[in-house]
């Protein structure tokens, strides 16, 4: 089983168009993705969402497949998609009560 999450590369477009910002990318990237405090599964999962969250397709597969690697089922992936969802619906509520609160409610 990994140790870690495989770190993420800069896209070949950002290479190629800026190598010094796919560089800083890359080595953010892996950084942050080493071994820490959380296990790897539970990084793992965090990734998933964080980057379901933002609609990216490649972030997705490239998490569901480390996620597959670490053993994670299909039910921890589907409790932290949900969690996922359930914050960014609250989030959006507490949005359009600001919304209401300084723009509709005079």
């Amino acid at each position: 089983m990994p140790e870690t999450i495989r770190p993420m590369k800069a896209a070949a477009w950002m290479d190629r168009a800026w190598p010094e910002g796919g560089n800083a990318f890359s080595e953010f990237a892996a950084f942050v993705e080493k071994k820490g405090a959380l296990d790897p599964k539970t990084r793992a999962l965090i990734l998933l969402v964080a980057t379901s969250l933002q609609r990216c397709p490649h972030c997705v597969d490239h998490h569901l497949e480390t996620l597959k690697k670490l053993g994670a089922t299909n039910s921890e992936i589907a409790e932290a998609m949900m969690l996922g969802s359930v914050a960014a619906a609250g989030a959006n509520m507490a949005w359009t009560a600001e919304v209401f609160h300084k723009r509709l409610f005079h």
